[in-house]
């Protein structure tokens, strides 16, 4: 009964990340609409500060009133993003959207995570959560593959193209979502106000209380912010150094063809390694990976190569923190990860927006390569020093 939710949420992954807007927005942004790198930077800050006031909020919607009722609102969220983006260059407006485009990540984020989960934990499958959650990025990232081998090639015609088709395959997305099974948690007979309380605290002590879940929060948050922040700011620096917008996500393509394949060899890699070296080596190949990126044109390898790494690092740790969390707080607790993420976004972004407006993108890249490695030492004696991680 509810199997066809995960083959459902395998047709949507789809469609919601055949997003060919991905690899051009910063160009977009940049040289259609005016805005230079600080002001970008400004932009992505304020989804993430978005992401981080609604992401508690919209992970108890989503336990209280339905993860399908949050991912539909989701996408209406991210629709009037797309209509503002492409009608309007006034700045407070662009602001507008980003906000929306914030919220509506915090209505997806928890909610499909958890959808899926609690189905198969209704099937008695969820053992094999990593497995398809494995199969879902290589749908994710094939996806992304493909929408960045077209993208390129229709910003040649029209940027406005570019959101307008993303915008269609969102439409398509909904339908998927449309026809899913609502997983039924059992809750006491209360009142709203009292269930949206009661959430919000037992999710919360339940996050802080569990040293471990906490620290695979942190430690994922540290680890995959820097990557996506490195994956816009990329389109500019390739941009800078003579690369075709076509030719740039072709680039951004192959990275999301590597991610692919991560999370195809995911669950083989953790059942090989463990969890302890999976959190140990991973970070540090990535920490490697964004020294290279200060290699001129060569910089294209190690990006690419970040992509293998991102992926497997996400699924392998999505699982750990799922197994941890019983069903009825799963969106919220989940939730708690999109604000880790958010907040390490926020400090990111806007630093190398500074640097890369001031100073250069090449400086950026290095004093990103500084954070990464920073983030790195701070994690190696809590690694070592945790019973918790096995």
């Amino acid at each position: 009964m509810y199997k066809k939710n995960i083959k459902l949420d395998y047709l949507h992954t789809f469609f919601r990340n055949f997003n060919l807007a991905n690899g051009v927005w910063m160009v977009y942004l940049n040289i259609i609409l005016g805005f230079n790198y600080l002001q970008i930077a400004i932009f992505e800050v304020i989804f993430h500060i978005s992401s981080l006031v609604f992401e508690i909020p919209t992970g108890v919607i989503a336990d209280v009133f339905g993860r399908k009722v949050s991912r539909i609102l989701g996408i209406i969220l991210y629709l009037a993003y797309i209509i503002l983006i492409i009608t309007t260059d006034d700045f407070f407006l662009i602001v507008l959207a980003f906000v929306l485009c914030g919220i509506s990540y915090t209505l997806e984020s928890g909610a499909a995570e958890a959808l899926v989960y609690d189905s198969m934990v209704e099937e008695n499958i969820e053992s094999e959560f990593m497995a398809v959650n494995g199969k879902k990025e290589v749908i994710m990232q094939s996806a992304a593959f493909a929408a960045l081998m077209l993208s390129g090639k229709l910003a040649e015609v029209s940027y406005e193209y570019v959101f307008m088709a993303t915008g269609a395959f969102f439409i398509l997305g909904l339908i998927s979502i449309l026809f899913m099974k609502e997983v039924k948690i059992e809750r006491e007979k209360k009142s709203l106000k009292e269930l949206l309380k009661d959430q919000f605290i037992t999710s919360t002590k339940i996050v802080f209380k569990n040293k471990r879940l906490f620290l695979l929060i942190i430690i994922g948050a540290m680890m995959l912010a820097p990557i996506t922040t490195i994956f816009f700011f990329i389109q500019n620096r390739l941009y800078e150094l003579e690369f075709s917008i076509a030719m740039i996500t072709v680039i951004l393509g192959f990275h999301a063809l590597f991610a692919a394949i991560g999370g195809f060899y995911s669950q083989k890699l953790e059942r090989k390694f463990g969890e302890k070296k999976i959190l140990f080596f991973i970070p540090l190949f990535i920490v490697i990976c964004f020294w290279f990126l200060n290699t001129g044109t060569y910089m294209i390898i190690p990006f690419i190569i970040l992509g293998f790494f991102d992926s497997v690092f996400y699924v392998v740790l999505s699982d750990y923190v799922n197994k941890m969390v019983e069903s009825k707080i799963r969106a919220t607790v989940l939730s708690f990860f999109g604000m880790a993420f958010s907040f390490v976004m926020i400090f990111i972004f806007l630093i190398v927006g500074y640097v890369g407006h001031y100073v250069s993108l090449q400086s950026a890249f290095i004093v990103l390569g500084l954070i990464v490695t920073g983030f790195y030492i701070l994690l190696l004696p809590i690694l070592k020093g945790s019973k918790e991680i096995s």
